[in-house]
Protein backbone atom coordinates (compact mmCIF):
# COMPACT_ATOMS: atom_id res chain seq x y z
CA UNK A 1 0.00 0.00 0.00
CA UNK A 2 1.36 3.39 -0.94
CA UNK A 3 0.99 6.47 1.17
CA UNK A 4 0.61 9.87 -0.46
CA UNK A 5 1.57 12.98 1.47
CA UNK A 6 -0.21 16.21 0.64
CA UNK A 7 0.72 19.81 1.31
CA UNK A 8 -0.74 21.30 4.45
CA UNK A 9 -4.13 22.91 3.93
CA UNK A 10 -5.03 26.22 5.53
CA UNK A 11 -7.15 26.23 8.65
CA UNK A 12 -10.58 27.92 8.53
CA UNK A 13 -9.05 31.04 10.08
CA UNK A 14 -6.33 31.35 7.42
CA UNK A 15 -6.96 32.84 4.01
CA UNK A 16 -6.27 31.05 0.75
CA UNK A 17 -3.75 32.63 -1.61
CA UNK A 18 -4.67 32.17 -5.27
CA UNK A 19 -1.66 34.08 -6.59
CA UNK A 20 0.28 30.85 -7.20
CA UNK A 21 -2.42 29.47 -9.49
CA UNK A 22 -1.77 30.50 -13.07
CA UNK A 23 -3.57 29.59 -16.28
CA UNK A 24 -0.70 27.31 -17.24
CA UNK A 25 -0.95 25.40 -13.96
CA UNK A 26 -4.70 24.96 -14.44
CA UNK A 27 -4.21 23.63 -17.98
CA UNK A 28 -1.49 21.28 -16.76
CA UNK A 29 -3.70 19.97 -13.95
CA UNK A 30 -6.63 19.28 -16.31
CA UNK A 31 -4.44 17.78 -19.04
CA UNK A 32 -4.93 14.25 -17.74
CA UNK A 33 -8.70 14.66 -17.63
CA UNK A 34 -9.29 15.45 -21.29
CA UNK A 35 -12.32 13.85 -22.87
CA UNK A 36 -11.94 10.59 -24.70
CA UNK A 37 -12.03 10.95 -28.46
CA UNK A 38 -15.28 8.98 -28.79
CA UNK A 39 -17.13 11.48 -26.57
CA UNK A 40 -15.91 14.72 -28.11
CA UNK A 41 -18.69 14.92 -30.74
CA UNK A 42 -21.44 13.91 -28.32
CA UNK A 43 -22.32 16.53 -25.73
CA UNK A 44 -24.63 16.58 -22.72
CA UNK A 45 -27.57 18.08 -24.59
CA UNK A 46 -27.38 15.39 -27.29
CA UNK A 47 -27.43 12.75 -24.57
CA UNK A 48 -30.51 14.25 -22.92
CA UNK A 49 -32.33 14.45 -26.25
CA UNK A 50 -31.45 10.87 -27.10
CA UNK A 51 -32.91 9.63 -23.81
CA UNK A 52 -36.21 11.46 -24.24
CA UNK A 53 -39.06 9.69 -25.99
CA UNK A 54 -40.23 11.20 -29.23
CA UNK A 55 -43.95 12.06 -29.42
CA UNK A 56 -45.88 9.84 -31.80
CA UNK A 57 -47.69 11.85 -34.41
CA UNK A 58 -51.15 10.43 -34.86
CA UNK A 59 -52.84 10.83 -38.20
CA UNK A 60 -56.00 12.90 -38.18
CA UNK A 61 -58.73 11.70 -40.52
Amino acid sequence: MTTKKFDATPTPNEGINFDEISDDKVREAWKGYESKAEYKDFNKHDLIESLQTQPVESEKV
